[in-house]
């Protein structure tokens, strides 16, 4: 049975349902946070009184007061709840980088809870073997990581970029978007589950190990398992889109998971983005944002000849850039992010889409931005109809390294579309045009060619 959008401003998006399962839900289950306080606020709680089970997908897990707060209560709650389980994935090479880190940290606090809190940390598999002791710490993130964000509670999932860690907790701002829906949420955890399965078990491994497999036969087996889990769901739902159509009218909201792992050719993310940019008709605006400006050919290449759309990219500000002020190679990265986006720039120019295209930066005294994602505006209309919201950055590294989890969400609620606008004002609230900027600033000659050799790495 082939499924369509009833609103005709999204008739345009019809081929999403071919894509990803999709999960219809009322505009009242879904609650924008605006601010990263809020944002640990709201986690906090959720964990506080979970009932049956926590599931968190993280790059890691910080080692400050906050952090450690929201580990205690997590802890406790599962103490007072014989049915309850935590489940948490991290990246292995972030999340047991130092003396002191994320997984020092958990088994401090599921001291004698091991049986119920589980914690899991992947590693890619081009660092098994010899290349995980060849490369030094901090320098062998860069070949890939565990980057998706999922904070779930029972049937509440929020979908983030932001990491579980105090920066972002307090002055880095992100988007955070949750959704209260049964179905979605098992989905979600579903997902973290097979990629526990390819992760090692704080203090040893699965059942299903990937230390002594070749990297291509983890390849095949994880793609197998992960498309095999989008078509069981795409199934199940449109299962359920069907008997809803006779009883859909309280359903104004549609949800779409997105799944990126470049590593092993799942690419839904991919060319969702895609096909969202060149599907839009002309006259339709959409707004994009990235924390991290690194585009790839395929991105660029749609946004400068295909789409018809006007076209807001807002970045960050080397001055609200995570790496600013870093030690070493990593302190150049703002430098890098700033070159990569004047290169754009100037095809911007060389296409005469300067008309079309505006680029912004964030900046705001004392906070660094990291958030990402798209709002799409149709021809006419004031408000956004639909976003795009997760882990992903737009970039190399999302879509070729890192595992990434985003949802693609369409919207009639009339009361949903001004949430969603509200929110991309708010972060455009201390966004200013640059293009002149990026053409006068200066980068140093080390970062030129870096960015030559590596940016895929970015």
């Amino acid at each position: 049975m082939s499924f369509r959008f009833k609103p005709t401003e999204l008739q345009y998006f019809n081929w999403m349902f071919n894509l990803s399962p999709c999960f219809p839900v009322n505009a009242s289950k879904i609650n924008i946070i605006n601010d990263p306080s809020k944002f640990y606020d709201a986690v906090y709680e959720k964990f506080k009184n979970a009932k049956r089970r926590i599931s968190l997908a993280s790059l890691y897990i910080g080692t400050g007061d906050l952090e450690k707060k929201l580990l205690e209560v997590t802890v406790h709650n599962v103490r007072n709840r014989k049915e309850l389980n935590v489940n948490v994935l991290l990246d292995y090479q972030r999340g047991t980088r130092g003396k002191v880190n994320s997984q020092i940290l958990f088994r401090q606090f599921v001291n004698g809870m091991s049986d119920r809190c589980h914690l899991s940390l992947y590693q890619t598999p081009r660092l098994h073997g010899a290349w995980s002791k060849v490369l030094p710490s901090r320098y062998n993130e860069i070949v890939g990581l565990q980057h998706i964000k999922l904070y779930i509670a029972d049937d509440s999932v929020i979908l983030s970029g932001a990491n579980c860690s105090n920066d972002y907790f307090q002055q880095r701002q992100d988007r955070y978007i949750e959704i209260v829906d049964e179905d979605l949420a098992n989905f979600y955890c579903e997902l973290i589950d097979e990629i526990v399965k390819y992760s090692k078990r704080d203090g040893d491994y699965p059942k299903t190990t990937t230390s002594n497999i070749s990297k291509q036969v983890i390849t095949k087996q994880i793609n197998k398992n992960i498309e095999d889990l989008i078509e069981k769901w795409k199934y199940r739902q449109a299962s359920k889109l069907s008997l809803y159509e006779e009883s859909s009218k309280e359903k104004d909201t549609w949800i779409f998971p997105l799944i990126q792992m470049g590593e092993f050719n799942i690419n839904q993310d991919e060319k969702a983005t895609c096909n969202i940019l060149s599907s839009a008709p002309k006259g339709s605006f959409f707004r994009l944002a990235t924390g991290y400006f690194n585009l790839t050919e395929k991105y660029s290449n749609i946004l400068l000849r295909d789409c018809k759309a006007a076209i807001s990219l807002l970045m960050a500000h080397p001055n609200a850039n995570g790496f600013m002020g870093a030690a070493g190679p990593a302190g150049g990265i703002p430098h890098a992010y700033s070159l990569i986006a004047r290169k754009f720039w100037q095809q911007v120019a060389y296409y005469n889409q300067t008309s079309r295209i505006q680029m912004l930066e964030y900046e705001r005294t004392g906070w660094t931005f990291h958030a990402k994602g798209l709002w799409y505006y149709p021809p006419g209309s004031g408000v956004p109809w639909a976003t795009i919201v997760g882990s992903a950055n737009l970039g190399e590294r999302s879509v070729r390294r890192d595992l990434e989890a985003q949802a693609a969400i369409f919207t009639s609620s009339p009361n949903l579309q001004e949430r969603l606008h509200d929110e991309c004002s708010r972060l455009h609230y201390y966004a200013s045009e640059c293009s002149k900027d990026l053409q006068e600033r200066k980068t140093p000659l080390w970062v030129r060619a870096t960015v030559g050799l590596f940016r895929t790495y970015f």
